[in-house]
Parts: structure tokens; sequence; C-alpha cells
């Protein structure tokens, strides 16, 4: 009987407990490729004797596997993973008097608020009675990203000093955490052998870096992600399955 093969399936992340148990497990969304690739270092013997130099055995020096993710959907979790970051919830507030522009700004440049997710902008000068600007007149505003243009300054006295409320956001650094290792399962399904189920685990991933991001794209942006499978200890040590993973057909 043929078995063919075409798969689809939802893709499951989780972190791990100090036994080597899936936590905090979650789906980074569609993932449109999973692949695994498997490799092998060898040591070839060539024997001497014959005068053909023929190649007569092989021995493994090394096995390695790596996994590459697909990932279409840029969530906080995901961004994080891939950027070896963490994102941070930053609570709203208001800021009064911010310095903007510098001690002589230029009419037209674009000058930058500390936060985005501006409201209740006010902007005034350093006169001795200062003076309020006009929004329209003496500069435009961009609220979403905290963006200031100056449109006419010649009658206002520099620095000029913005007071205004912020929104609350997400924000993720980059390279801020360690390696980060994540236990991976495919709950899938067989398209072409009528949906028949198909798990895959795999229990320790070591993810490299996001390798590129495209910032600017006329696709539908993903981002790849590669990483290392690495054996598991806290499995016992099994010589049918072994300790990197299993794959079982349901």
């Amino acid at each position: 009987m043929s078995y063919y093969a075409s798969f689809q399936g939802r893709v499951y992340l989780g972190k791990r407990d100090i036994d080597g148990n899936p936590i905090e497990v979650r789906s980074p969304g569609n993932v449109a490729d999973l692949k695994l690739s498997l490799k092998t270092d060898v040591l070839e013997h060539y024997e001497s004797q014959s005068g053909q130099r023929s190649l007569d055995h092989r021995m493994i020096k090394s096995k390695s596997a790596t996994i590459n993710l697909a990932i279409e959907e840029f969530t906080k979790e995901n961004l994080a993973l891939a950027l070896y970051g963490t994102h941070v919830a930053t609570t709203g507030g208001s800021v009064t008097d911010e310095p903007i522009g510098g001690a002589t700004p230029v009419v037209g440049d674009r000058y930058f608020l500390a936060h985005p997710k501006v409201s209740t902008l006010i902007v005034k000068d350093s006169a001795a009675t200062p003076a309020t600007l006009t929004l329209g007149t003496h500069y435009t505003t961009d609220t979403d990203f905290g963006a200031i243009q100056f449109l006419d300054t010649a009658t206002l006295t520099a620095p000029f000093k913005a007071s205004y409320a912020f929104g609350d956001v997400s924000e993720i650094g980059i390279f801020t955490q360690p390696l980060p290792e994540r236990y991976l399962r495919l709950e899938g399904l067989n398209t072409a052998q009528g949906n028949a189920k198909v798990l895959v685990e795999l229990y320790r991933v070591a993810f490299d870096p996001l390798k590129e991001l495209a910032l600017i794209s006329t696709e539908y942006n993903k981002f790849d992600l590669e990483g290392s499978l690495l054996a598991d200890s806290s499995k016992a040590y099994d010589a049918v399955l072994g300790q990197f993973g299993r794959i079982v057909q349901i």
C-alpha cells in the first residue's frame, strides 16, 4: 500500500521546566513552512591495496539536525523569540515641558517626542511669557508616531517645550535575552491520506536569531526561524525513539 504525504497543521512552541516538561505552550499562528533536516558528519576510509583507492568504510563522527519555520504572524511573542528579546507592556502617562527641536529648530525637519501614541499635545516657546504654538500654523504633528515638524517659528523663542499624554504600547528589545530553547509540537494532517493525523514532537530546539526581516515589502511578510535540535537528557535513553523527538502516525 502506498503512503503519500502532504502535511498541514498547527505548530505549538513551549518553554521547558526544570524537569524538561513543556510549559507556557502556545501557537505562533500560521506557519507556512516547517522543515526538519538531518545531517551526519562522516569519516571516510579508502583502501590502498587494489590500486583503485576504493571507498570501503564510512564512520559517523557526529549527528545533527536543524529545524526551519516560516512564521507569518507578527505577534509580540513571535518577534521577541526571533529577536532574542522580551516584549514589555509600557503603561501610558503624561509629560510636561519636554524639550523638542533643540536650540535652533529648523523649519521642515522632523523631530521626535520621547513617546508615541500622543494626545492633548500643547507646544510652547521659551519667552518670558510663553506663547502657545498653533497647530497648522506653527507646526504639524503625527500623534501616532509622536513626531513634530515646524512650519513657522520666526516670531517665537526657542527652545520649544511639549506637554502631552501618551498611551499604552508594547515594546520589544533586541539581543537582550540568551539563546532561547523551545519544545516544538506539530499537530498535523496528512492531506494526501484523507487528513490522517500525525503528531511530531521535538523536545529541545535552540533557535538562532532572526536572519532577515523585511521591514518594507510588497508581499505578505513572513520571517524564517532556524534552530538546532538538541538531545534531551531529561528523557531516559530509548534505543528505538532516542532523546531528540518522535513522529507519531495516529
